[in-house]
């Protein structure tokens, strides 16, 4: 726990990083941070991109909780000290803090982890709002739930990429997430507003905010801007219940001349562990290809290991192949430590390059490619590979996580009862 001096350090540094709040952000004397939902607010270059934050207090401890639709995440850390709030996500390496500027306003910065360095975005919180984009009723001009065939295109990536948009209405509150091979944008919510549509999200390390229009001809069309890529691209969707994406089960395999899948990297002591050491022989090994800046990684592990603590008994043994921003190993290594604690992971992690997918590519030469974080690799009792999926479906997609969930049981349950 910090002592508020240290508290008050780690607000200052923040508010120096952003030289337009400092004379706001010291909070005139006598003011408190109050228990309740937090309208928060970053800046993009689409606009406002509003998300909840409900503060909680039990006596001395407080908690925040990140509300997004039907998803209430709670923050890693929350510290309230008077008129101060400090928010972190170690397993993200992210902070948010913030101070008090008049009764009811709040003014900060997050620090957000990323590969080219931290990112600094300026907050503003206002206490008792909980609406996401509008404060008044808002009335919808169709409703838009269902599946959409979604593609998306951007500047930096000009060539045309499918997905699925998955939508539901109620009124016109609108809740879902966008769904590629590369993996979902999480729990998005929002409203259609006449024939407009808003929807944002943010869960203490990523997020973005979506901005469509819902035009005659029955398509959606738009912009998103993702906190993780920090660009905007357009998108334009269309309704169709048989949308589908590429099978996850075939994207990536083992490459002709390799029959075993193999790797040797250390670690988070340094250690060297393989694929052949005796701890694995005669297991179902399953291996997990991603890293800790990876929101799709940490739905993973937030679903795979209470699995795997809960059926470790049965014969069942799991390693995470780690590909982290940082290339020095010290750094590396405290990020994924702090991820194992996030998610109580109990078989051992390895630092085993860097987050760039070309190079990570390099070090597990027997298969294609590492085409996305995460990627899950199967083996079973014999060594063999017997399944592997690309991407992970979080809970955000609804039905797709569900049929992950009862493939991935169905294939455990078979590959367990086996005998060596």
């Amino acid at each position: 726990m910090r002592t508020l001096k240290q508290v008050g350090t780690v607000l200052l540094s923040l508010f120096i990083a952003a030289p337009a709040l400092t004379e706001e952000a010291a909070a005139p004397g006598g003011l408190m941070v109050e228990p309740g939902p937090w309208r928060v607010v970053f800046d993009t270059p689409l606009g406002e991109m509003p998300f909840t934050i409900d503060l909680t207090r039990g006596g001395n401890s407080w908690q925040a909780y990140f509300v997004n639709g039907p998803e209430r995440m709670p923050a890693e850390v929350t510290e309230v000290f008077n008129d101060s709030l400090v928010i972190e996500f170690p397993s993200y390496n992210s902070t948010l803090a913030g101070g008090m500027v008049d009764a009811r306003t709040m003014r900060g910065v997050a620090h957000l982890n990323r590969r080219d360095g931290p990112v600094v975005l300026p907050f503003t919180a206002t206490h008792g709002d909980s609406h996401r984009f509008f404060d008044d009723e808002s009335v919808a001009a169709a409703d838009i739930g269902g599946r959409w065939a979604l593609t998306s295109w951007s500047d930096l990536a000009p060539e045309p990429r499918g997905g699925l948009l998955e939508l539901t209405q109620n009124g016109s509150v609108v809740v879902g997430t966008s769904m590629h091979t590369t993996g979902d944008a999480r729990f998005l919510t929002g409203v259609l507003r006449g024939n407009e549509l808003y929807m944002s999200n943010f869960d203490g390390g990523t997020g973005g905010v979506w901005r469509g229009t819902l035009n005659e001809d029955g398509t959606l069309t738009g912009q998103s801007y993702s906190l993780v890529g920090r660009f905007a691209a357009n998108f334009s969707a269309k309704r169709d219940a048989t949308a589908a994406l590429d099978d996850a089960t075939k994207l990536t395999y083992i490459k002709d001349g390799y029959d075993k899948f193999a790797f040797s990297f250390p670690d988070l002591d340094g250690n060297m562990v393989s694929l052949e050491d005796e701890r694995f022989q005669n297991k179902v090994v399953v291996i997990t290809i991603g890293g800790s800046w990876c929101p799709t990684c940490h739905d993973e592990s937030a679903f795979f290991s209470p699995y795997f603590n809960e059926n470790k008994h049965r014969g069942l043994e799991a390693v995470g192949l780690m590909y982290e921003y940082s290339t020095e190993f010290d750094k590396a290594a405290l990020a994924c430590r702090r991820y194992a604690k996030r998610y109580d992971i109990q078989y051992p992690m390895l630092i085993a390059g860097t987050a760039d997918k070309d190079a990570a590519s390099e070090t597990l030469p027997m298969i294609n490619a590492v085409l996305v974080y995460p990627t899950m690799i199967i083996v079973d009792r014999h060594g063999e590979v017997r399944h592997i999926h690309t991407g992970f479906p979080g809970p955000a997609t609804g039905e797709h996580h569900e049929e992950f969930k009862r493939d991935f049981y169905k294939i455990m349950d078979e590959l367990l009862a086996e005998e060596v």
